[in-house]
């Protein structure tokens, strides 16, 4: 049985990321596992205040048995586990290696964007995560219904990556029965051949169609102005989930996020589900 990760440093918002984490696991009838890295910080999450549980022995240990118990509470698969891990040195090394070591098919992590990066290890760490792991990331910047029908946006402009990720998208949506919103996002530049994004959203369309894909929808859209129109253009469509490409290189210094992507991760109060460019493993995929 296939494993979820989802990365715990006691915020509030990994707290929500622990129950979304419990949510997806039932829908991919997987493991679940929660990591804490250990850093040497101290912390007094709010769920231990006032709580006599934690009158006695108030650490992190006690802390991780109090999640994993709240996660029991959610997680539904037969034949299931759900259990907890520590790791002590470099929060994104140590995640990316336990991912690598568990064979996980998603990680789930709690964000608090770019105004946040002071904070929590989760907060400063989310991007690097994002960009590190092995496997598809699901980032959270706040509490949201994830008990509910999910809706994907899958933005797609004329970078290749960004139909390349469709496939791991679609399985994906699939396992958790969610409806798919592929949005091309276009750009007024002087390069741009008349016609050429309309093409490449009709290629998802087509292989959508091809694979029996029933619950989708396609559309246009300006992004000349940045992540913000399609932020927008995502909540009027009762969007719950924004899918994003990652380019994996081997040189550790190239950029692996396109900056529209890197700068809608930052802005994004919906969950953002980012996907590598190449994954062999990951997901239930279309073939």
């Amino acid at each position: 049985m296939k494993r979820i990760m989802v990365a715990v440093d006691f915020s509030d918002i990994s707290v929500f990321a622990v129950d979304v984490a419990a949510h997806v696991a039932n829908s991919l009838k997987t493991k679940l596992r929660l990591v804490h890295v250990r850093t040497g910080k101290q912390y007094f999450p709010e769920f231990a205040k006032n709580n006599p549980q934690f009158s006695i022995e108030d650490n992190d240990v006690s802390y991780m048995e109090f999640l994993v118990n709240r996660a029991k509470r959610i997680y539904k698969v037969e034949s299931g586990e759900v259990d907890y891990k520590f790791r002590q040195g470099n929060v994104v090394k140590e995640i990316t290696n336990q991912a690598h070591y568990d064979d996980s098919i998603v990680i789930v992590c709690g964000t608090h964007g770019v105004s946040g990066f002071e904070d929590r290890w989760i907060g400063s760490n989310a991007y690097r995560l994002v960009s590190s792991a092995p496997c598809p990331v699901i980032a959270i910047r706040k509490e949201i219904p994830f008990d509910v029908r999910q809706k994907i946006l899958i933005p797609i402009d004329y970078e290749r990556v960004s139909r390349r990720i469709v496939p791991h998208v679609a399985g994906f949506a699939k396992a958790i029965n969610a409806q798919i919103l592929v949005v091309g996002v276009g750009q007024k530049k002087r390069w741009v051949i008349p016609g050429q994004l309309s093409a490449f959203v009709h290629q998802v369309d087509r292989f959508l169609r091809r694979k029996n894909f029933m619950e989708y929808e396609t559309a246009m859209i300006d992004g000349t102005e940045g992540p913000r129109q399609l932020l927008d253009f995502a909540k009027a469509h009762d969007v719950t989930m924004i899918a994003l490409p990652v380019r994996k290189t081997g040189n550790p210094f190239t950029t692996v996020f396109f900056p529209f992507a890197n700068e809608l991760l930052n802005m994004s109060d919906l969950p953002v589900i980012a996907v590598p460019e190449y994954d062999s493993q990951g997901l239930v995929l279309y073939k």
